[in-house]
């Protein structure tokens, strides 16, 4: 069942097993999960339902619909970064790219030695990886549905002799349609609109859309449900309140509206790190003009990544949008601009990402806003300036005739030879615009309450009956696209609740029948 604003007038007192605040990778798959397992679940989503039939690849009318704050968010710091969270049923999965990575081994086998469980190593999430990746159709594009702007990106590499590697994408009969970012209009890509909550649906659970969160119902030391505010999807404004009594309450809002949530109660105290710890994966855009037609929106967005400098923290991708959502992203307006967009049909859209070097900071401000707070380093720095030269290098060896750079200061490269210019002393980080969709850490899971911020249940050391199941998990960045790893964590997460309901007397439905 799904309630929207207008139904709150007549109902908004719920009581359920487990309440999950968020439908995204993290909150739908443990939803599930649960649901599945016969529990009672009742998903709290900020966001409306939006059904495959009503995307449409029109910014304007998009982009207030699904992105949070119309994609007004940024991380401040130098330089600041721009960034992105779906506010819909089914969060950012139905916002991204649809890539199924695994975390790598040795990020996960890192995990295992620095908390000691292992759980958390290669070996320990095999299993749950195996499971997502069955439910979300993970593997390679069909032939017919890969660009040519992928097939330029794949074509330089192999001139460069650079290590290129096709995506697993998490796709079911993916026709290429080029409108990962604003919503499949065909339901192949897999997001947990059409994968994981209709799962939940089918075995009894509810979603309330149009209700933001904003505190935890605490008892006697113990979380035992949430507080919300029906919200006006067209205004925005906050009117009735509605509650949600559980047993357990799953929050799995993302890294950053995550720890907002917790740190209105001044939670996290054991190791004082809830918040801490941020990491985004931030990228930088590199735009080619080539002097024939591409037709890059012809084909999947995201088809495979350059991996040569990947020892190095840079990954290389081609990553198309419609043309709304690339207009307001160049560096031009007026006249320039409407000359460049006019070129729309010979770009290919390419970005670098750079793994973390240093965390970053998720902080509670006015009205209980989320402000994320994160500077690049030195190192980073030098990355994206490497990062950036050898992409727009790859695309001057295909023929473009320009390539419009990440630098606010230095816009476009005309050949070859203007990429002498990007120096370190040249182009300080202030300069760099940048850009992320991956956020994780900040509500990292451990072993020990003074290191970490739940166990590896996903409950909090200070705060019985509240768990975590989002990226907020992550104990340090991953390098890759991190939805699949998301999915597997929340798994763990929904097991071991499900082991702790039934332990305490509570027997499933499913048990029951």
């Amino acid at each position: 069942m799904i309630f929207e604003h207008g139904d709150y007038a007549r109902e908004h007192a719920f009581d359920c097993d487990v309440v999950v605040v968020g439908t995204g990778a993290g909150g739908a798959t443990a939803g599930a999960e649960l649901a599945e397992a016969g529990y009672d679940v009742v998903f709290v989503e900020e966001g409306s339902w939006h059904p495959t039939s009503s995307f449409s690849p029109y910014a304007s009318e998009t982009i207030p619909r699904l992105f949070r704050d119309a994609s007004g968010t940024v991380i401040l710091g130098t330089p600041p970064i721009p960034y992105i969270e779906g506010r819909c049923v089914g969060g950012s999965t139905v916002l991204n790219g649809g890539m199924s990575y695994r975390a790598p081994v040795a990020v996960l086998d890192g995990w295992e030695r620095s908390t000691g469980a292992p759980e958390l190593g290669s070996a320990g999430m095999e299993a749950r990886f195996q499971r997502v990746e069955q439910l979300v159709h993970s593997g390679p594009q069909l032939d017919v549905s890969v660009g040519d702007d992928n097939r330029i990106m794949a074509l330089g590499a192999k001139k460069l002799g650079w290590k290129h590697s096709v995506n697993p994408r998490n796709q079911h009969a993916c026709v290429g349609s080029n409108n990962c970012v604003f919503g499949c209009p065909t339901g192949a890509k897999q997001s947990t609109l059409v994968s994981m909550m209709p799962r939940a649906m089918r075995r009894g659970a509810r979603c309330l859309t149009e209700v933001k969160v904003t505190r935890l119902l605490i008892e006697q030391g113990r979380c035992v449900g949430v507080v919300g505010q029906a919200i006006d999807p067209r205004t925005r404004r906050a009117s009735r309140e509605v509650v949600v009594r559980a047993r357990a309450v799953v929050v799995a809002a993302g890294a950053v509206q995550t720890p907002a949530l917790l740190l209105g109660h001044k939670l996290g105290r054991p190791s004082g790190q809830l918040g801490k710890n941020f990491l985004c994966h931030p990228n930088a855009k590199v735009l080619a003009v080539y002097p024939f037609e591409v037709r890059a929106w012809q084909g999947v967005s995201q088809y495979a990544q350059v991996r040569e400098f990947s020892d190095d923290g840079i990954l290389m991708a081609e990553n198309f949008i419609p043309p709304g959502a690339l207009g307001v992203h160049l560096p031009y307006c007026g006249s320039r601009a409407w000359e460049l967009m006019r070129r729309y049909n010979q770009m290919v859209l390419t970005g670098v990402l750079v793994e973390d070097s240093r965390p970053g900071r998720v902080t509670r401000g006015p009205f209980g806003m989320a402000v994320p707070r994160y500077d690049i380093t030195a190192l980073d720095h030098r990355r994206f300036l490497r990062g950036v030269k050898l992409l727009a290098r790859l695309h001057f060896e295909m023929g473009a005739e320009e390539v419009v750079l990440p630098f606010s200061t230095f816009h476009t490269a005309r050949s070859i030879d203007d990429l002498e210019k990007i120096e370190v002393s040249a182009l300080p980080p202030k300069v760099l615009d940048l850009f992320t969709v991956h956020l994780m850490g900040t509500a990292a899971m451990g072993t020990r309450a003074e290191a970490s911020v739940t166990n590896l249940s996903g409950e909090l050391w200070d705060l019985p009956g509240c768990y975590v199941a989002d990226a907020s998990l992550f104990p340090t960045a991953i390098g890759v696209n991190p939805q699949v790893t998301i999915m597997a964590l929340a798994m763990l997460v929904a097991e071991r609740l499900a082991d702790t309901l039934a332990k305490s007397g509570k027997v499933a439905k499913a048990a029951v029948a």
